[in-house]
């Protein structure tokens, strides 16, 4: 801060002398210099006042936050500082000390200062312009950050900024003063020197000249001091060195950033801002000129658009460029000197008219903006911008990134005579992507960006490290990284598998280079394309949370079905790990739309090709750990797909196997007792002949192959060859999977299978079809029931019956059955490591994927029951032990029993509705118990104080609180009977006999309790569990078909002969996995497909997704909303159209009443000259009058 040092009147007294209230030139009077070293008493003429050599600087008094009275709680940062202060210390306080981002773009306002009024349109233009260009970019708005003039107006516009932003890009208003020219600073003013935090500011109506108040709407003020009071124009060439600085530094810190471009916004404006302008043509800075909105802003445009235009070329940076000049006559016209003089005054006539040409002269930096035209300003801004830097192509576009302007940069950008080498846009997509900035990224690929040559993994993991610190992607990983102990705070490819695989339980590879390190830190020299780009793109999309850039990279990539299968399990899984309830209701909401489009595509595809649509489903995805999308749409729980007509189809035909599907339900229940291999209809067999050398046979089924979108379990009769070698008669192939069987073709035959063969194919396909299969296992657990509950009530003793030895068998078989259940729970690939870390994340993988069945907790707990009751059994100490756990155990097998109603479509979603009521009435206990808890305690303690404790006291007191709630009150009690007994001698060994105290307040007690727990809790339940009834009713068809699909899968891989009878199948079993080295062994609905097969359903599934899509677009264009939207904006424009020509219909019925005015004046100045010019006729008449009679006479005389 400066104060003046040397007084200098600048009205002396006649004798020069120095009074009160003489002014100095630093327009301070002389009672207010405190810090005087000279005083001059001099006249003015024969004294000079300079700032620099008569004012003293000092250590600034005011700075801090100011609280505008009035106006929000919203503190704004400001400081006093000298007009000469280093910038660079300047930018440290901006950046550094008060934390301002560093700014994408720099606006500077000038124009009208005070006394200055927009019309209606162009403030609203003016407003919403700013606000767009608020939101596009994280701007500095430079002004004179007074509450007058333009400076209000970009005010006002910060305010609606604030209020409608649903961006949380900062954007600064800076206010750039004169310290001397504040209204009320003295508010500002702290005397201890430790600031002010915040400055109770009170904004005042003023008469002075130059005072003014601050604008409340700037975020941050910069008041300049050079010694002067309401001097104006100090901050002038402070303000013009601050923008030259900030425009000298990167937006960033990175190397793909560009220095902060700077434009200046011109409204009317005057002598100050022709300079202001003036300076920024020669900075190569360029301006917006605001046409119509009066003053210098009107001069500039009318002379740019009325001079000619000169093309020169000349050379830049070793290439040659076009650059537009204005031809202007040297010569002030006359009809612009009016003009000049009244804007800039009668003096410097010819030096504003060279500063007004040398301001338009350079068309590239001249932006003139019509604010009557469709364009808005902040595109105007955007185009000058552009305009100002065409020959910097690339940073043309980063303008444009940062604005998020891509309808400008198709039209001023990507034109047709741009030739783009390749690679040339790589970092453009890099940040495009990173800012989430989705249509750019489309044109960027439209335009023919390469984005597998784009795609290295030393990019892919830029891209997952720029994740915020506190985002869910980060919290997750973080937590993977402490689980397994992993160094370093970098993602790696391998945490986004942990990752993925916790969320989904799905073996994900997330890129297709595959490194054998996979963890390849950020700075690695390694630089791998992705073979799967677009795919490796959408899952970061999906992991960030970035629904729109990933259905982009969803529309442009393969296998669209099983990836947004994948997305909508990630989604949900992700919501289940924040307790944020926007971010979770934003995950499951993109989780939706993501199962809705997985929905969409399958139905395409079932409508165009059942057949081609179940190989869709059940086709192998190598990136999925070879999973299909059956298996992704079951982790990813999304019981909606499961419930498609299509995947419906296909359960239905694995469930009835090789039957034939005319076989109805009561075949089906009868056939296991009557033998099935006379009542059911098995599906016909054909075998294919080909003229070979070495002939092969065939069996297919005509009606259960390709043609119905089936699969069969392979059934294969070689004949003997030529060398001599074996082949198998109806065997499993070797690897446990599913063949398809090809129609017939060119150079086949088929030939109904007939005879023994067929005979023994009914037999096979009776007795190994999964429908079969569960019917026969049903049968045998009743039956394993009876005999069990014969045993348990008629055979148990201490000698071990026939039936105990049969029941030891057959729970022997269901434990075996529970084993192989556990170890074919997830698929060992052949490229893992057995080490014993290896083993144990193996086996801790399986038991997790086997604990996730709640019929395996009950399996589990049930076995458990009954090994327990086994050793108790054969302790004759513990034979009543023995009996009970027996009898617990039979209870359990019973109540396993539920399970078996799965199958039906009424009786299956009543066990979902059991389930969820028990966790009702475990929540409904609590609660309960509460109530429970202190009315048994309370009425015991009234009625029998002093009570002994024991067993049998807490006993008494539990038992009359939770009986009460069934209708038991125990009134004998409360009243007392004629054996009770008041002698404490006689209770205190026999409590039940002794007399109750205060009776009247325990019945008290009993009735209101009776009220709330029986009338209220207990409808409370009855709502609860209708509200869960209600819940699961609405869904009963999708969550019956969800249970179908695994009773299926179960009884799919199980043994055809039920247990006991399938112990010997175990062992054989076993045997094959010990030589098979621990693979798996039990069956896959996977098909394995060529690889002419595979390409041929993945391009028919990106065609039909294609079409799809385009077709949801155009139903979105034709949507009632966008119709209703497009109509609201055609009304809009409209309306402002008519609001042009109202506004036109005024001006020209104020010129014709202005021109009836003139008229009427006109004409009474005719009028009056016509009268006038009469008197005069009359007057010369009558002089002329005598003559004319002497002349008569005269003549008369002759």
């Amino acid at each position: 801060m400066r104060e003046c040092a040397r007084f200098v009147a600048a009205n002396p007294k006649p004798d020069f002398t120095t009074g009160k209230d003489t002014l100095c030139f630093c327009g301070l009077p002389f009672y207010k210099h405190s810090r005087i070293s000279a005083i001059a008493n001099s006249p003015p003429s024969a004294v000079t006042w300079s700032w620099k050599r008569d004012t003293k600087l000092l250590p600034t008094d005011a700075f801090g936050e100011i609280d505008f009275v009035g106006y929000e709680d919203i503190q704004r940062k400001y400081v006093r500082m000298d007009a000469e202060t280093n910038m660079s210390d300047v930018l440290h306080l901006l950046l550094e000390v008060w934390g301002m981002k560093r700014p994408n773009l720099l606006i500077s306002v000038s124009g009208g200062e005070k006394n200055f009024r927009l019309k209606s349109k162009l403030k609203d233009v003016f407003r919403r312009g700013m606000v767009k260009a608020s939101r596009s970019t994280g701007a500095w708005i430079v002004t004179g950050g007074i509450n007058s003039g333009v400076m209000r107006y970009v005010g006002e516009a910060m305010r609606d900024y604030y209020l409608t932003a649903a961006s949380t890009v900062p954007v600064v208003a800076l206010g750039i003063t004169t310290w001397g020219c504040v209204k009320n600073r003295e508010d500002l003013q702290d005397d201890f020197g430790s600031g002010l935090w915040p400055a109770t500011y009170t904004m005042t109506p003023t008469t002075e000249v130059n005072a003014n108040c601050l604008d409340p709407n700037h975020t941050h003020f910069l008041l300049v001091d050079n010694g002067t009071n309401n001097q104006p124009g100090a901050e002038t060439k402070f303000r013009v060195e601050l923008e030259q600085q900030i425009t000298n530094i990167k937006t960033g810190n990175s190397k793909d950033d560009v220095l902060i471009p700077m434009i200046r916004l011109l409204i009317e404006g005057g002598v100050e801002s022709l300079e202001s302008v003036q300076e920024s043509i020669r900075s190569g800075i360029p301006i917006i000129i605001v046409k119509w909105s009066g003053g210098l802003a009107d001069l500039l445009a009318y002379i740019y658009d009325s001079a000619k235009v000169e093309y020169v070329v000349e050379k830049y940076l070793g290439a040659t460029r076009t650059r537009s000049h204005s031809v202007t006559e040297n010569a002030m016209p006359d009809k612009l000197r009016r003009a000049i003089e009244k804007t800039l005054g009668s003096e410097n006539l010819e030096k504003h008219w060279r500063a007004l040409r040398e301001c338009v002269y350079d068309r590239e930096l001249v932006t003139v903006f019509d604010y009557h035209s469709t364009m808005e300003i902040d595109v105007a801004i955007l185009k000058g911008l552009l305009k100002a830097n065409k020959d910097q192509v690339f940073d043309q576009l980063k303008l444009a990134l940062a604005w998020n302007r891509v309808d400008i940069a198709k039209s001023e950008i990507f034109t047709e005579d741009k030739i783009w080498p390749p690679g040339s846009l790589h970092e453009i997509l890099y940040s495009a992507i990173k800012q989430d900035r989705v249509d750019f990224v489309d044109l960027l690929l439209d335009c023919g960006t390469s984005i597998k040559d784009f795609l290295t993994t030393e990019r892919l993991l830029m891209l997952y490290n720029t994740v915020s610190d506190h985002s869910l992607l980060k919290d997750l990983i973080c937590r993977l990284k402490r689980k397994h102990h992993s160094a370093g705070r970098d993602i790696t490819h391998k945490d986004i598998k942990r990752l993925i695989k916790m969320l989904i339980d799905i073996n994900v590879e997330p890129y297709a280079t595959r490194p054998a390190n996979r963890s390849i830190q950020v700075g690695s020299n390694r630089k791998k394309e992705s073979k799967l780009p677009f795919e490796d793109l959408f899952l970061w999309s999906v992991l960030m949370n970035r629904q729109d850039m990933a259905k982009l990279f969803w529309k442009q990539g393969k296998d669209a079905t099983a990836y947004a299968l994948l997305a909508f399990g990630i989604l949900n899984a992700m919501a289940t790990k924040t307790e944020d309830t926007e971010l979770r209701n934003s995950l499951i909401r993109n989780a939706e739309e993501f199962g809705d489009l997985a929905m969409g595509v399958l139905n395409e595809c079932f409508e165009a090709d059942e057949k081609k649509t179940n190989l869709l489903l059940i086709r192998r995805h190598e990136q999925f750990g070879d999973a299909n999308c059956l298996k992704l749409a079951i982790k990813s729980d999304n019981k909606q797909f499961i419930s498609h007509p299509a995947c419906q189809d296909f359960f239905r035909n694995v469930w009835m196997g090789n039957l034939a599907l005319e076989n109805g339900t009561f075949r089906l229940l009868i056939s296991p007792i009557f033998l099935g291999i006379f009542l059911l209809k098995v599906k016909e067999v054909y075998y294919n002949i080909k003229e070979t050398p070495h002939s092969q046979i065939s069996l297919t089924s005509d009606k259960y192959n390709l043609k119905h979108g089936t699969l069969e379990r392979q059934i294969n009769l070689k004949r003997s060859t030529s060398d001599g070698k074996e082949n198998t008669l109806y065997g499993c192939p070797k690897d446990g999977t599913l063949k398809h069987t090809s129609e017939s073709m060119d150079g086949i035959k088929k030939k109904k299978l007939q005879g023994l063969l067929w005979q023994l194919h009914r037999i096979r396909s009776i007795y190994t079809a999964p429908v079969m299969i569960f019917a026969h296992s049903v049968i045998a657990y009743f039956i394993f029931l009876a005999i069990f509950s014969y045993m348990l009530l008629v055979e148990f003793s201490e000698e071990m019956g026939s039936c105990e030895i049969i029941i030891f068998i057959w729970i022997l078989t269901l434990m075996i059955e529970e084993m192989r259940q556990f170890c074919s729970t997830s698929q060992v690939r052949k490229d893992e490591e057995f080490t014993r870390v290896a083993l144990w994340q193996k086996f801790l993988k399986k038991k997790k994927e086997y604990w996730s069945d709640s019929w395996n907790k009950v399996d589990v707990l049930t076995i458990s029951l009954f090994i327990l009751a086994a050793i108790l059994r054969f302790c004759p100490s513990t034979i009543t032990a023995a009996r009970i756990a027996y009898s617990f155990c039979l209870m359990s097998f019973f109540f396993r029993i539920l399970h078996v109603f799965t199958v039906h479509k009424e009786l299956g979603p009543k066990i979902i509705m059991i389930r969820r009521m028990m966790i009702d009435l475990v929540f409904f206990l609590i609660i309960l118990m509460v109530f429970v808890l202190s009315y048994s305690i309370a009425t015991y303690a009234i009625m029998f104080p002093n009570s002994v404790f024991s067993y049998s006291l807490v006993r008494q007191i539990l038992r009359k609180g939770y009986w009460t709630l069934y209708g038991e009150l125990f009134l004998e009690e409360y009243e007392g009977g004629e054996e009770c007994t008041e002698n404490a001698t006689i209770y205190i060994n026999r409590p039940e006999r002794r007399c109750p105290e205060e009776r009247n307040v325990g019945t008290l007690l009993m009735a209101f309790y009776v009220l709330f727990a029986n009338v209220l809790l207990l409808n409370i339940l009855i709502a609860m569990f209708s509200n869960t009834f209600q819940k699961v009713q609405e869904n009963t068809d999708r969550l019956w078909h969800y249970m179908r699909c695994s009773l299926i899968y179960e009884f799919y891989n199980k043994p055809f002969l039920p247990a006991p009878l399938s112990l010997p199948i175990y062992v054989f079993l076993m045997i094959k996995w010990v030589l098979n080295r621990g693979c798996r062994v039990c069956l896959d609905l996977s098909p394995d497909l060529s690889e002419a097969q595979d390409r041929e359903i993945m391009q028919w599934e990106n065609v039909i997704a294609d079409a799809y899509t385009q077709r949801m677009k155009r139903d979105r264009e034709n949507s009632m909303e966008t119709k209703v939207f497009e109509i609201s904006e055609r009304l809009e424009n409209i309306t402002g159209r008519m609001r042009e020509i109202q506004s036109s219909k005024d001006i020209i019925q104020h010129l014709n009443r202005w021109l009836d005015s003139l008229d009427d004046k006109i004409s009474r100045i005719l009028k009056d000259a016509r009268k006038e010019n009469n008197s005069k006729a009359l007057v010369d008449i009558k002089r002329k009058k005598p003559i004319l009679s002497t002349v008569a006479l005269r003549r008369s005389s002759y």
